[in-house]
């Protein structure tokens, strides 16, 4: 659960720098959501004991890795 935690931290603590230099660009609140969002509902599901069974499976794994993936990648074009 750990590397997933950090990849959830990863992907806030991104999401609040891009706001904090896009801060001056329109809707740059609502582009670092798009990053922040699946940070902090990995990093909450990480904690409950039901989803943390579900985040065992490979596939839910591979699934939050392309999703961070794309916040990130979404954060660095941006």
């Amino acid at each position: 659960m750990n590397n997933l935690r950090m990849w959830a931290y990863a992907m806030i603590a991104t999401g609040l720098i891009n706001w904090d230099y896009q801060r001056s660009n329109a809707n740059s609140f609502a582009h670092s959501l798009v990053i922040i969002v699946p940070g902090v509902l990995l990093f909450l599901s990480t904690f409950f004991p039901a989803t943390q069974q579900a985040l065992t499976k490979k596939s839910v794994r591979v699934a939050c890795l392309v999703i961070g993936t794309a916040a990130l990648a979404y954060a660095f074009l941006n």
